[in-house]
């Protein structure tokens, strides 16, 4: 049982129909019935509430041959308060942590190395996929229990250094970039790969192979966003089809898609470098090309894209030049680029680069960067309360 699926595998072959009749759930989840042979698979409509839970399933004629379910069954599941993941420098600055920060719970290091290079949480939370680099800054990847921080070496290789990672939205295969070292010396260009759980290299995500950077999922599995460093583009490419799209020209960071899987946002450069300080956007684009939209103005740095929902993306801004201000995070219009909202999460020289929106969309995390020294906050959007957590780390995303 995961945040994303609800399963019920039986032994005997059972009526489906029959099965999802006499399924019931307190409080109600809404969601859907899929069926992976003798298993009901239950995905819920959205992520769901914290709190206590219960599977039911009625006793009756529950077996394609009339087999009899001659008592009721029942199961009870907790989902508790999403936690978060931030990366801290070591006091003595002679490593770097990953650590689980959670409310009531004293801080745990899920992982630490030298270097703690990229790491992206599954999508059901329960571990996390790390790539740590070691003295030399070489990336190896391995998998980390969230529950009791074990960890399963995914990819170590003196020949092959791993340098980012995201997860396929079923929670199956990995997306990590890759370098190989040369016979001669040295290593080759950076190219994105799809690999499975078993550390199994599947395939590059460029059909000829050319470089690749910072992939990106779309929610549906369907296309993978990617930076092509060779000719400075993004790339949008079908993993049914390997039909590529270019969208355009990338500053650099993944993109970002809308929950429909139909819009791509990523940081761009301008259209026209003119002006004294010509604006840094975040361009927002539609697979179909009905929207294409430049967010920022003159002496605006736009920055980490996120979807609220389908009509909604949010982005961070700084202003630069002598009206420069801290940080603020603008939610815009997918239609038309109109400014529905704006936050300020940072004022003067401090500095927010990175945030995560919570699986429900109730509030966000980001870090203040003053100095050397990380703030990490939780913003409740509904009631706009701030809760500064008791430790702060780079590059903070949500734990389910």
């Amino acid at each position: 049982m995961t945040l994303r699926e609800i399963t019920l595998t039986f032994d005997r072959e059972p009526s489906r129909g029959a099965v999802e009749a006499a399924l019931s759930f307190e409080p109600q989840i809404r969601g859907t019935n899929r069926w992976r042979g003798r298993t009901l698979v239950f995905v819920p409509a959205g992520p769901l509430q914290p709190g206590e839970y219960t599977v039911r399933l009625a006793a009756g004629s529950l077996g394609r041959s009339g087999e009899l379910l001659r008592e009721p069954f029942e199961h009870r599941f907790t989902v508790r308060e999403p936690g978060v993941a931030v990366i801290q420098v070591a006091p003595d600055r002679s490593e770097e942590r990953l650590v689980e920060l959670r409310a009531g719970a004293e801080p745990r290091i899920l992982a630490r190395a030298p270097r703690i290079i990229d790491y992206a949480v599954a999508p059901d939370g329960s571990q996390v996929a790390v790539v740590a680099g070691d003295a030399a800054g070489r990336g190896s990847l391995a998998l980390v229990q969230v529950s009791d921080g074990a960890g399963r070496s995914l990819v170590f290789d003196p020949a092959i250094n791993i340098g980012g990672v995201a997860w396929a939205p079923d929670g199956a295969t990995l997306a990590v970039v890759r370098r190989d070292e040369l016979p001669g010396g040295g290593e080759g260009v950076p190219r994105a790969w799809l690999v499975r759980l078993s550390g199994e290299f599947v395939d590059t995500l460029d059909p000829e192979g050319l470089p690749s950077l910072y992939p990106a999922w779309s929610p549906d599995s369907q296309h993978l966003a990617y930076v092509s460093p060779s000719d400075a583009r993004l790339v949008v490419v079908s993993l049914a089809t390997g039909e590529r799209r270019d969208l355009g020209q990338p500053r650099g960071g993944a993109a970002a898609w809308s929950p429909d899987s139909r819009i791509v946002a990523f940081e761009s450069t301008p259209r026209s470098a003119s002006g004294a300080l010509p604006p840094q956007p975040v361009r927002v684009v539609s697979l179909d090309g009905a929207v294409d939209l430049l967010l920022g103005r003159e002496g605006e740095i736009r920055s980490a894209p996120r979807f609220i929902d389908a009509e909604t993306v949010a982005t961070l801004r700084r202003v630069i030049g002598p009206q420069r201000t801290g940080t603020d995070l603008l939610f815009e219009s997918v239609r038309d680029g109109r400014q529905v909202r704006a936050i300020s999460l940072a004022a003067g020289t401090d500095l927010v680069l990175h945030w995560d929106l919570r699986p429900d969309g109730r509030a966000i995390v980001y870090t203040v960067q003053t100095a050397r020294q990380f703030t990490t906050v939780v913003l409740d959007l509904e009631t706009g309360q701030r809760t500064p957590l008791p430790a702060g780390g780079d590059l903070p995303r949500w734990l389910p």
